[in-house]
């Protein structure tokens, strides 16, 4: 190796370090920014050109919605999410992301909608069974429906899901026989449905929760019995 070969190679080392050290460094400000709900200065970081170039505009646009729904200025966080809804980023992947975290964070929340907006985008993906999957939890979540259990069934017999897509079929499922008072399959469903999410996935948390209720219900009702 000649010594400006050797030389090139360093210094594009000593440039990559250096830019991952930047990086760093402004997504602890940003993360430190958002434990003390610090709009203000996560908007005038993820504004910067340098935080744009460096750390992308997905990511930066990320923060602000996050900041933003912290916030009380509803409008501001309004206009953010319909932004990003309507953006076109470099990685399709970022997008897909997105739409899928924040649309069943709404679903859960009964916010209908934001959730609604969410779907929108959603559609716009047109990958059909993941539109599909999509509208019928709007359906249970949302509209309260219950007559969509022998449909959704065909489809996890069929295959037609998989992983996170699964458990939210799988859950939907669960939601649908609680609804109609037949804990037994409701919680059969769930527990089927944790399987299939990851342990950090938005879903666990009131999952686990009306698994303990049913469990408690389905005990009492045992002990009465008896």
């Amino acid at each position: 190796m000649s010594t400006v070969t050797a030389m090139i190679i360093f210094l594009a080392f000593v440039g990559y370090v250096g830019v991952q050290a930047v990086k760093n460094f402004q997504l602890r400000n940003l993360n430190m920014s958002l434990r003390k709900n610090d709009g203000e200065t996560v908007e005038r970081l993820t504004n910067m050109a340098t935080s744009r170039r460096i750390l992308g505009e997905y990511t930066c646009d990320l923060y602000q919605l996050r900041a933003r729904y912290m916030g009380e200025d509803a409008a501001a966080f309004e206009e953010k999410l319909k932004q990003m809804i309507a953006t076109t980023y470099k990685n399709p992947a970022d997008k897909k992301s997105f739409l899928e975290q924040y649309y069943h964070t709404f679903l859960i929340r009964g916010k209908g909608t934001y959730a609604a907006w969410l779907l929108e985008g959603i559609r716009a993906e047109q990958d059909a069974a993941y539109v599909k999957f999509s509208e019928q939890a709007y359906a249970v979540m949302i509209d309260h429906r219950t007559d969509l259990i022998d449909e959704m069934i065909d489809e996890i017999n069929g295959k037609h899901y998989y992983g996170f897509a699964l458990g939210v079929i799988l859950f939907m499922v669960a939601r649908q026989y609680e609804a109609l008072g037949d804990d037994e399959h409701a919680l059969i469903y769930y527990q089927n449905a944790k399987v299939c999410f990851h342990p950090q996935a938005v879903y666990v948390p009131l999952l686990e929760k009306q698994m303990k209720q049913l469990e408690e219900r389905t005990q009492t009702g045992k002990t009465v019995l008896s």
